[in-house]
């Protein structure tokens, strides 16, 4: 079974010495598991959402560790990606016109508006795994906002719990807590460990391993 692993710099392994030190490698090792991580710095929900389904042939189970709510990607003309609120490629800095119109549609955004479609971005992910016959797990990196879930209960109910690990106020922030960090905030091995190791038990739990 290929497992393929989708996130942003805390799936991908900021600030480590070893990026094969990241939990994906070390899941790997610990369920004998083919795992590809595909996880990259300043990712954004709505690029996990695009690369999912880009690959949702190839793997037969995905794992999706979300980033904050309001990070979107953008692409212009060129096909240039980027993602804001995150960072900002020098392509889009050259070209003041797109940066300014995507500083615009963030800097005012609507956080209920944002966190709404991350939601709605779970239940089309989960329900795209479950027509295409695929395993899959979802988790928090760290804090998306959580009491406006009390807000949107008509999306919330449609969220499959049982496989989305933590929800919906659990974080691989609050898991590795105490844990060292690196200068930008990120957990370190210790915490990469500890995040591998809640995975491994809840995967175990759906049966992905025995």
């Amino acid at each position: 079974m290929k497992v393929l692993t989708l996130g942003c710099s805390f799936t991908a392994g900021a600030e480590l010495d070893d990026f094969n030190l990241a939990w994906p490698n070390i899941l790997a090792n610990m369920s004998g598991l083919p795992v590809t991580n595909l996880a990259q710095f300043a990712s954004s929900n709505t690029k996990m959402v695009r690369r999912a389904v880009e690959n949702i042939n190839t793997f037969d189970a995905f794992i999706i560790a979300w980033s904050h709510y309001a990070r979107t990607e953008f692409a212009d003309d060129q096909g240039v990606y980027d993602v804001w609120p995150a960072r900002q490629t020098p392509e889009f800095k050259q070209s003041s016109h797109r940066y300014e119109l995507i500083k615009y549609l963030t800097a005012y955004n609507n956080d209920n508006y944002y966190y709404r479609q991350y939601l709605i971005d779970i239940i089309l992910l989960q329900n795209l795994f479950k027509q295409h016959n695929k395993k899959y797990i979802m988790l928090n990196s760290f804090g998306n906002d959580s009491k406006q879930a009390g807000r949107n209960q008509d999306l919330v109910n449609q969220i499959e719990t049982e496989f989305y690990l933590g929800w919906p106020n659990d974080t691989m922030m609050e898991w590795t807590y105490g844990s060292p960090v690196g200068a930008n905030g990120h957990f370190l091995e210790q915490g990469h460990e500890i995040v591998a190791g809640k995975i491994y038990e809840h995967i175990r739990h759906l049966s992905w391993v025995s």
